[in-house]
């Protein structure tokens, strides 16, 4: 009888495994359609507002995509941050050789020339000052005009002849009258190799401080130095590639009190950005922003909530002026997803009158990256707390995948007019009866073997109590 017993218990933990295993797009709350096209196996969606206000965890471990056939296939999850990308710009220049006697010797101090410009700084013609021999002159290096560029210049490229050498080192110096010279780099190199079908060429130089308007190159052994064609001369232009942020909808006020008041937040909306919206013109507070938080107690692990925490402190306005009406900027926090928040309003300079102000969550959105495993159409679902977390890391799902590099997956699009619920509520209205089917199935598991094991020991207590046989 005990083994019977046993195998039962055994029979029913290892459904409720499958049950789990089995996760099919009926087990989550919320689901919709993705429009996936072009052949690459790999799509990227940026993840909507809805889904946020929809999840039950908040590293979005409910989140599966499907194929046709109803298998998860395999996706990632990846944050879109704040990069700053540097583009250089080139320009090619005019260039005036200096030439001067090979047999002078010479150092970068002490080359003098004569120049003509016009008006408005560009040279016309450049050339060494005469010497007292005018035989077997040599190209000591160019001077360049950059007065036209307007930006810092902090790059350039030489397109140079053939040479007996592959290295040739040269000093790149800068000057905005063409007669104090500053030293820019001293030791840039020109460098060309080849060798069984292989080629090694650099022949670019950057500095770090900002050129004037002409620059000049002297080489460091000219008689070996082959003959500049061409110089042109590159702006380091620096963007920030800011990801966009999404915002939720005005969110009121649930609990009102002297000086505070209280907000629930839908969703696991990560808490980057807070925006507080005021009622009336020409208020200015200063406020506590804070959250409910919990402290665990005792050898049991028992939660049991503390109060308030202060998690930012700022002051908020919104001011009528001449130009029109100035607000407060967007409060930073860069805090996880929270339940509850409460804005504390320092009374000392007035409140903010009888209204309470409505308070908004921005963030960046995750970037969801799927493999297209399967026939379409794919589908996307969330609102499932009872399963594990099965998002790989971006550098398993996708063979050579790079930070620095674009992501090499087509973009596809959500059907979100009105995601489909069993339950027909929008996620924002989803209650907690609502919950999967495989929470039940546990639940039933859970009782069944509690009375598989009440069985068992009222069944080895009546044998404690057998008379042994003499």
């Amino acid at each position: 009888m005990m083994r019977i017993y046993t195998f039962t218990l055994a029979t029913l933990i290892a459904s409720s495994v499958g049950a789990q295993t089995a996760v099919r797009p009926e087990t989550f709350a919320y689901r919709t359609t993705i429009n996936a096209s072009g052949s690459d196996p790999f799509h990227q969606i940026a993840l909507p507002l809805t889904l946020y206000q929809g999840v039950q965890r908040s590293d979005l471990g409910d989140v599966r995509v499907f194929n046709a056939q109803g298998e998860v296939v395999p996706h990632a999850l990846l944050r879109h941050e704040t990069r700053t990308v540097s583009q250089v710009n080139e320009t090619t220049v005019p260039l005036f050789p200096i030439v001067t006697p090979a047999s002078k010797p010479i150092h970068a101090g002490d080359i003098s020339i004569e120049v003509r410009k016009n008006a408005d700084g560009t040279l016309v013609s450049v050339r060494q000052t005469p010497s007292t021999t005018n035989s077997g002159n040599v190209v000591r290096g160019v001077v360049l005009d950059a007065s036209k560029i307007k930006n810092g210049v902090r790059f350039l490229r030489l397109s140079a002849g053939p040479s007996n050498s592959p290295f040739h080192r040269y000093s790149i110096e800068t000057s905005d009258d063409l007669q104090q010279w500053r030293l820019l780099k001293g030791d840039a190199q020109l460098v060309r190799m080849e060798h069984d079908g292989q080629r090694i060429e650099r022949s670019h130089a950057e500095w770090d401080s900002d050129a004037g308007k002409y620059l000049r190159i002297l080489w460091a052994d000219p008689q070996q130095a082959p003959a500049i064609t061409a110089v042109s001369l590159g702006v380091m232009q620096t963007s920030v590639d800011q990801a966009p942020r999404i915002w939720s909808e005005p969110i009121a006020a649930s609990s009102v009190q002297p000086s505070t008041y209280d907000y629930v937040l839908p969703g696991r909306m990560p808490l980057e950005q807070l925006r507080i919206n005021l009622p009336q013109v020409n208020t200015l507070a200063p406020l506590q922003i804070q959250r409910f938080v919990a402290t665990e107690i005792g050898h049991r692990r028992h939660r049991e909530y503390s109060g308030w925490e202060t998690m930012a402190r700022s002051v908020v306005y919104r001011l009528q002026s001449p130009q029109g009406e100035v607000n407060s900027p967007e409060i930073d926090l860069h805090a996880p997803p929270e339940s509850r928040l409460r804005l504390a309003i320092d009374t000392r300079s007035g409140g903010i009158g009888a209204s309470p102000p409505s308070v908004q969550v921005g963030f960046v959105p995750h970037t969801l990256v799927f493999l297209a495993r399967g026939n379409p159409p794919f589908t996307l679902a969330w609102g499932a707390p009872a399963i594990a977390n099965a998002a790989l890391d971006i550098a398993t799902l996708v063979p050579g995948y790079r930070a620095d590099q674009k992501l090499a997956a087509s973009s596809a699009k959500l059907q979100l007019t009105a995601p489909t619920s069993p339950s027909g509520k929008t996620p924002a209205m989803q209650t907690g009866a609502d919950q999967p089917l495989s929470k039940n199935v546990l639940w039933a598991v859970l009782i069944a073997g509690v009375l598989i094991l009440g069985g068992m020991a009222a069944m080895l207590l009546r044998q404690m109590k057998r008379p042994e046989k003499k």
